[in-house]
Formats: C-alpha cells, structure tokens, sequence
C-alpha cells in the first residue's frame, strides 16, 4: 500500500502535493466536534451534546432518591430509573461518535476523489 501511495505523490506536480497535504493529517477530536457545529444539522449535533448531561443530571437525581427511598418497591422504581438514564446517556454519546465516524470516512472519501482526479489529469488522453 506504501509503495501505490508513493507512486501517486511522485506522479503528482508540486502544487497538487501541497493541496494534499493539507488535507493529509487527521483532525484532532477537538476540530472534529468543532466541524459538526458548521454542518446543515448542527441542532441534531447540539442536542446529542447537551442531552448526556441532562441524563446525567438525572442519573443523580434518581440515584438520590433511590437512598431516600423507604420501601423495596420504590428503591426498585428508581433503580430502574438509573438505569433507564444511564442507557439514555451511552446511547447519545454512542450516536455522537458515529456522526463523528461518518465525517471522518466522508473526508477520507473525499481525499481519494482528489488525488484520483489530481492522478487522472496525468494519465495521457487517447
């Protein structure tokens, strides 16, 4: 894989090299994140965002209540209801880095279409 992936920088001129290269590195967390808030569904990415720490919230709430609560029955009710907002909280955050996983293939998609239309333009027409 190497050996093709040097094969097409040679075969590159030296602008369409440098043009690669800034599109070489990988994205740290923090500008991935970043992205997702200049995207058409940034409320989606919002939500998914702020929704864990109300779950969160609520995962203490309810785990309060659970050592407040006098009876077997109402200990269970909100033992149920830590583990109903704990499910909620993985299942946002699980959704999120999916999101994050899909742009990430997207772009790597899009670096291939670049340097395979940047190698195209050398090929001789017939």
């Amino acid at each position: 894989m190497k050996d093709l992936d040097e094969k097409i920088r040679e075969a590159l001129q030296l602008e369409d090299a440098q043009l690669i290269e800034e599109f070489r590195g990988e994205p740290s967390l923090r500008d991935m994140v970043i992205e997702t808030f200049r995207s058409r569904h940034r409320w989606i990415h919002v939500t998914a965002l702020v929704m864990p720490f109300v779950f969160l919230l609520l995962f203490f709430v309810f785990g309060y209540q659970f050592y407040q609560a006098e009876s077997v029955r109402a200990m269970i009710g909100w033992s149920a209801a830590c583990l109903w907002s704990a499910t909620a909280m993985g299942l946002f955050k699980i959704a999120y880095m999916l999101e994050l996983n899909k742009n990430a293939v997207t772009r790597e998609v899009k670096r291939l279409e670049l340097e395979l239309a940047q190698l195209s333009r050398r090929l001789p027409q017939p």
